[in-house]
């Protein structure tokens, strides 16, 4: 929140900046000898002034501002393009994001656009988990993208009430909803590494045991601790 006010106050300095700079190579180009040249003068500034506006609120000028970590290609083209299309809507969830004036919901995001990542991170060194996200990647973050798109409308076009009020109040515990969705969805992704070193570890313990280095095994020793 603080961010987006800081960048929406640095693109009115810089459009503030560009209407002085304006109106003085206007004056010295032409000369303003009548008050039809002030006002030409004057549109001129301001037209200049709202597209400097404009292009200052699309540059993250921020140095808090996180970098997007680029995923590489994995060379399995059904994972990399699972990936490729996550990776848009992720982007598309951000921009929708920064035009939403909600703290609440925007650390929501944030949170949603790390789990996620790590997810197709997760995907990208381990192409064969692609089909495991294939829900997520089909109904859960088009939906996600969905729900924020309404709620931006609905602020854009200043919708009012009660109603309104009731369906924001519902989106954000939604989105707490689909947080701990996408939380196990990557703890699904790593369910089975995870049996493999608990097998792992049996194995060696067994071992351990019967070349009578160990008395207890490293789960007991654990529990003993």
């Amino acid at each position: 929140m603080q961010q987006k006010k800081k960048k929406n106050s640095k693109a009115l300095v810089y459009a503030l900046l560009a209407m002085g700079a304006v109106v003085v190579l206007y004056s010295l180009i032409f000369k303003l000898y009548r008050w039809q040249h002030y006002l030409i003068c004057l549109g001129v500034a301001l037209l200049v002034g709202r597209v400097v506006y404009i292009m200052a609120q699309g540059l993250d000028t921020s140095k808090d501002a996180p970098a997007q970590q680029q995923i590489p290609k994995t060379g399995d083209a059904a994972a990399d393009s699972l990936v490729e299309k996550g990776q848009e809507m992720l982007s598309q969830i951000r921009q929708e994001n920064a035009l939403i004036p909600d703290a609440e919901l925007t650390a929501q995001m944030d949170q949603l656009d790390d789990v996620a990542n790590r997810i197709f991170h997760t995907v990208a060194e381990q192409p064969g988990k692609a089909p495991q996200i294939r829900r997520f990647m089909d109904y859960y973050l088009p939906t996600t993208l969905k729900m924020l798109q309404g709620y931006r409308k609905m602020d854009e076009r200043q919708v009012s009430g009660q109603e309104a009020q009731e369906t924001r109040a519902q989106i954000r515990r939604a989105m707490d909803v689909v947080l701990k969705a996408f939380d196990k969805q990557l703890n699904a992704l790593y369910h089975d590494d995870m049996l493999d070193l608990s097998t792992d570890i049996d194995v060696m313990e067994t071992m351990l045991r019967q070349d009578g280095l160990v008395d207890s095994g490293i789960k007991g020793e654990q529990a003993g601790q």
